[in-house]
């Protein structure tokens, strides 16, 4: 008996660690991204092709508008949420869609996402959220802040500037686990991710 209660706290001991730091690089993450979540109008061809012009213009105008190495410059974002949601219906107009686009701010869950610098864990993000029509077709998931940049061969990835301010801001250890792909880090990322998905299911 005294084997069963050892064992049992041992291993309520590791859950209880796990968690607590699952919890404190999702929350290292959570308070220095903005997640850029857009959500298609419906799976056609042409739906989905506006998305994407609607993400690359929203994306251009963060780069472009903002100074993203300002302490401030996250919550100028949040702040200017209507401007965002111009910038994709006017994208819609000139493209001669004929429904509109609505944004928000919130707290949502995103999935496990890879880009070509980095890996985010599934987990709870702040971000904006953009519905085009009716909003039932595929999301985009991406990053707003610091800004992704498009490369050449088209795949989503962080320019010099923004891994920048992600290695200032960040965690060390948060940094690297979302960066980098050693055998440390897999396995880090591996208990990030469990304990996250764990606390989806129970939400």
């Amino acid at each position: 008996m005294n084997k069963i209660i050892a064992a049992f706290a041992i291993a309520l001991g590791i859950t209880v660690i796990a968690s607590s730091y699952s919890d404190s690089v999702q929350a290292d993450l959570r308070d220095n991204l903005i997640r850029l979540h857009i959500i298609a109008e419906s799976d056609s061809e042409a739906d989905q092709n506006i998305k994407l012009k609607v993400r690359d213009a929203v994306l251009k105008e963060v780069r472009e508008k903002f100074d993203i190495e300002d302490e401030k410059c996250m919550e100028e974002i949040i702040h200017r949420l209507p401007e965002f949601e111009e910038t994709a219906n006017r994208v819609l107009r000139e493209n001669g869609f004929d429904y509109t686009a609505r944004a928000m701010y919130g707290k949502f869950p995103f999935p496990e996402k890879t880009y070509k610098s980095m890996t985010l864990p599934a987990g709870d993000y702040y971000g904006i959220r953009i519905i085009l029509g009716n909003g039932q077709g595929h999301n985009w998931w991406c990053v707003m802040y610091p800004p992704l940049c498009m490369s050449e061969d088209g795949e989503m990835t962080l320019s010099e500037e923004s891994k920048k301010i992600l290695r200032e801001t960040l965690d060390k250890d948060t940094y690297d686990i979302i960066t980098k792909k050693n055998n440390e880090v897999v396995v880090k990322f591996k208990i990030i991710e469990i304990v996250q998905e764990i606390k989806q299911k129970i939400k």
